[in-house]
């Protein structure tokens, strides 16, 4: 019996990542400057590590500047896809944030420098919280 290359990558460990992060702006790219720093900082600690800036994350997790919703402080949302090598996605993308100090981007960074490879958890602190589908309704 054969096994398929999703069978194969998904045993694979993560050897990098591609993190997006959102730089709106009067959104999430209003907050601390520090946290984008640490993010590529750990970037570059990663030979197979790709940081991304785009727009609103807010059709993949739940942003309170989408949409006209308001919140007192802002703070960046991450999504991070695992990957091979040859960047074949490994698994979910989680979602982090909102990051809103150094301390909590520089626990992000230190799992994406060394606890990601190693099939660690990520720091559930810092994970996103994505509405349920029935709120809407």
């Amino acid at each position: 019996m054969t096994r398929g290359p999703h069978h194969t990558a998904a045993r694979q460990a993560a050897e990098g990542f591609t993190a997006a992060i959102c730089r709106a702006e009067g959104g999430c790219g209003a907050a601390d400057g520090r946290v984008l720093e640490a993010l590529r900082g750990a970037t570059r600690r990663v030979p197979f590590g790709l940081l991304v800036a785009t727009g609103c994350l807010g059709r993949h997790l739940h942003c309170p500047h989408h949409e006209g919703n308001q919140v007192p402080r802002a703070g960046h949302r991450v999504v991070v896809q695992p990957c091979a090598q040859d960047r074949t996605p490994l698994g979910p993308s989680l979602a982090f944030g909102p990051l809103t100090d150094p301390e909590q981007a520089d626990a992000l960074a230190t799992w994406l420098a060394e606890g990601l490879h190693q099939g660690r958890r990520p720091p559930r602190r810092l994970l996103a919280v994505r509405p349920s589908r029935r709120s809407g309704q």
